[in-house]
């Protein structure tokens, strides 16, 4: 019973990550959107896969079971996330940047918190407990946001060539 629940939820999951992917990046400047996405994705891939490897964080109950980390996480629900604070964030100053990070980074903390005592979607490991994945999520925010603040800086200061007929 507890094994279909946790099955129902992801596949709910799935639904709502890739609806929420289309709602998120249907809106100006969708490429930056993207661009956040894809960038979130290799990051968090890396990032948890590393994690994983070393033992600190185990997800018994995924899909696919091939994989050892959590594509669901990764690869949609974690980029949609980030796509989301980039665009609250995106004329915000470094204060502001900082303060509206808490506004993801804490409800999804103790989501995760909930999850791993309440199920087997995820499992810690060797030390690994609510604030670190507080201040992994909290990092990986800003550094996301960082890096398209550097990409905005380089190629909009760039004279654009016209290419009308």
């Amino acid at each position: 019973m507890r094994k279909n629940f946790e099955i129902n939820m992801i596949k709910w999951l799935y639904f709502f990550g890739i609806c929420s992917f289309v709602m998120l990046v249907n809106k100006p400047l969708a490429k930056d959107w993207l661009l956040v996405f894809f960038i979130k994705s290799y990051y968090a891939s890396l990032v948890d896969k590393l994690v994983v490897y070393k033992g600190y964080v185990e997800y018994p109950t995924r899909f696919p079971k091939r994989v050892k980390t959590s594509v669901l996480f990764d690869y949609i629900l974690f980029p949609i996330t980030c796509v989301f604070y980039n665009q609250i964030t995106k004329d915000s100053h470094i204060l502001q940047c900082l303060i509206k990070v808490l506004y993801l980074s804490v409800p999804l903390t103790l989501i995760e918190l909930w999850l791993e005592k309440n199920t087997q979607l995820v499992k810690y490991k060797r030390g690994w407990n609510g604030s670190t994945t507080f201040y992994s999520l909290s990092f990986s925010f800003l550094v996301v946001r960082f890096s398209m603040y550097v990409i905005r800086r380089l190629f909009d200061n760039q004279k654009r060539p016209d290419h009308t007929l």
